[in-house]
């Protein structure tokens, strides 16, 4: 699970930013419910960040991928660029800090890279030192891998490099980018999350979660489907060579494919809807529904949390993201300024906001000192609205409105 993030120089965060999913301190409330021990952490079942457009919300999930992506996809050979997105398009170097448990180990990630190499990378797993290096020079190695650093290329990164040669540590906390660390596109679903539908036992449960929500929904098939399609080996060797993607020179595997069909009721009886047709809505309904019921320890980021779902359906949900029986883990961005008042803790909202030169900063109302929050029945959405905590949308409607009649 997520314990901290820290980003620099990376699209809007031109200054380091602290995003954190530790509780705040001396804070109880919800406790039992809105938190979840992890290792030896106390951390956040959700977070949700608040803002005006453009101030920065989206971009903190964005990096997080951004990290992910240049973990599990490596670079091919020494002339490929490491992808990057620098403040401004600058060429100073990006970093990210990152903090995470999985099963009984809490590992610390660092990197710091710009678009020709690496320039500092670390792992440390239990407080421990795993390896370090400053672009070429290694100072600290496992044993294993101590005659293998002169294979490292200056573009590629050492945790890959390291997990592909069976290095313990390094293993896991790949393991962690690739399986835990998921972002929920809405718009572009992977039907085979839905294989796990295919025991019954699981999709009955799966079904009951549909009904409860009120989607008319009766069954859910998942279908297995064979096709050919390229190595992805065969693809980067063919675009580096000449830019040419025809199919010439690609070599093929096979792999299966699992098309979803729900079942919906209606007064003329039922009727079958291939997954992608459906709203988005219900397919990220459905899609949430697999990770809840798993109850599985995961980390899903969504962005525009609230754009998919009538508000009593978004507190619901919120409501079940914090349960106590529920031990995933959700960054969630909304516009949805209701549910500050979601029975959150202050140490779950979160607000980005720009300053006067396109600069974001992250911040969540326990920063502030404000003794009005010791309230119990204290109204976070209002105190948000009167600009209280800023981050808030200044609209010139005068100014819109004489655009408008520009001729």
């Amino acid at each position: 699970m997520l314990i901290d993030f820290k980003v620099h120089n990376y699209r809007s965060f031109k200054t380091e930013q602290d995003f954190s999913m530790q509780t705040g301190k001396r804070l109880r409330k919800y406790q039992d419910t809105n938190t979840v021990m992890s290792t030896d952490e106390r951390l956040l079942k959700s977070a949700l960040i608040f803002g005006a457009n453009a101030n920065g919300k989206t971009n903190l999930i964005k990096s997080l991928i951004m990290l992910k992506n240049l973990v599990v996809n490596p670079t091919s050979d020494e002339l490929q660029v490491l992808d990057s997105d620098t403040f401004g398009y600058n060429k100073k170097n990006t970093s990210f800090e990152i903090c995470f448990s999985m099963s009984d180990d809490k590992y610390e990630y660092t990197l710091e890279y710009n678009t020709s190499e690496v320039v500092f990378e670390q792992l440390s797993a239990n407080g421990a030192l795993i390896f370090s290096r400053n672009a070429q020079s290694f100072t600290t190695i496992p044993i294993q891998l101590s005659t293998l650093t002169d294979n490292v290329r200056k573009n590629q990164l050492f945790l890959y490099f390291a997990q592909q040669n069976n290095e313990e540590h390094a293993k896991a906390a790949y393991r962690w980018f690739v399986e835990d660390l998921i972002f929920v596109n809405i718009d572009r679903i992977r039907n085979d999350r839905f294989k796990v539908l295919q025991d019954e036992k699981f999709k009955h449960k799966f079904l009951s979660f549909l009904r409860a929500a009120d989607f008319n929904i009766v069954d859910v098939e998942v279908r297995e489907r064979k096709e050919s399609v390229p190595t992805p080996e065969s693809i980067i060797k063919k675009l580096n060579a000449n830019g040419d993607s025809e199919d010439e020179g690609i070599e093929f595997m096979n792999s299966v494919t699992y098309d979803v069909y729900s079942t919906h009721k209606s007064e003329d009886g039922q009727f079958q809807v291939y997954f992608n047709n459906e709203s988005t809505g219900t397919k990220a309904f459905m899609f949430l529904a697999i990770y809840i019921l798993h109850n599985s320890e995961k980390t899903l980021m969504i962005d525009e949390f609230d754009r998919s779902y009538h508000l009593e359906l978004a507190q619901a949900l919120l409501a079940l993201i914090n349960s106590k029986n529920q031990t995933n883990q959700f960054i969630l961005t909304t516009h949805e300024l209701s549910l500050m008042d979601a029975d959150l803790r202050q140490d779950q909202i979160w607000f980005a906001e720009k300053n006067r030169f396109g600069e974001s900063e992250l911040f969540s109302i326990f920063d502030f000192d404000d003794p009005a929050l010791k309230r119990s029945d204290f109204n976070y959405k209002k105190r948000y609205l009167e600009g209280i905590y800023g981050a808030t949308q200044l609209v010139n409607r005068n100014l819109l409105m004489e655009a408008l009649l520009e001729e």
